[in-house]
């Protein structure tokens, strides 16, 4: 039986003059971040600079990928990365190496991924994915950009798995642990977009949502 689901993949950015620290970090912060997005994420690295992972609910797809691209831009040590997300089918298989998984989901993402313009960090493509959508991905991407470091960093917070979506950190909290004023956070995230981003990830969300979950 096969399943619905959202395959993230990316390759890091400048990997080919980076020292092996800064690869090995970066993908150590995606590594990371997939064990903590939720169950049978199945990061997979490959091709050294590549990588990929599994998302059981597609509705998170924008979420996890700012939070992966967030957490990048935070660490002066990393380099950051391009994804492109493909929704679709996934064939079954009982295999934790997604090199190995196959599926429409799988073909899509690789197919965004290799046409991405340069100087893009977000792409999509798949089933119910149109026009309308990937603007609003490429919208996102311009956005994610221009962050500074310390716009990251806050972002970084604010998309924390341990804190539900509902339930995000207030920015009095992001300021205790960052050391800074509640109106630095406030002034950092709305600098980042934050307030956009955020409704961009509800409509996905939304949109995404299994019907049966749906109220109503």
């Amino acid at each position: 039986m096969t399943q619905t689901v959202a395959i993230l993949t990316g390759d890091l950015i400048g990997s080919t003059s980076a020292p092996p620290a800064a690869i090995e970090a970066s993908m150590t912060i995606i590594r990371s971040c997939a064990t903590q997005i939720g169950p049978r994420t199945d990061f997979t690295r490959y091709r050294g600079d590549g990588w990929q992972i599994r998302l059981l609910q597609p509705a998170d797809f924008l979420w996890a990928s700012l939070l992966i691209l967030s957490r990048l831009r935070a660490d002066d040590a990393a380099l950051g990365s391009r994804i492109a997300i493909g929704i679709g089918e996934e064939y079954p298989t009982d295999a934790r190496d997604l090199s190995t998984a196959m599926g429409p989901a799988f073909t899509a993402s690789g197919h965004a991924l290799d046409a991405m313009p340069q100087g893009r960090l977000l792409a999509m493509a798949g089933e119910g994915v149109d026009r309308f959508r990937q603007l609003a991905l490429t919208v996102a991407s311009e956005l994610v950009a221009r962050w500074s470091r310390s716009q990251a960093e806050a972002i970084a917070l604010k998309l924390d798995p341990a804190t539900p979506a509902d339930e995000r950190l207030s920015n009095e909290a992001i300021a205790r642990q960052l050391g800074i004023t509640r109106q630095a956070v406030d002034a950092r995230l709305k600098a980042a977009d934050y307030p956009l981003l955020d409704e961009t990830m509800a409509a996905f969300f939304a949109a995404y949502l299994p019907e049966e979950t749906r109220l109503g």
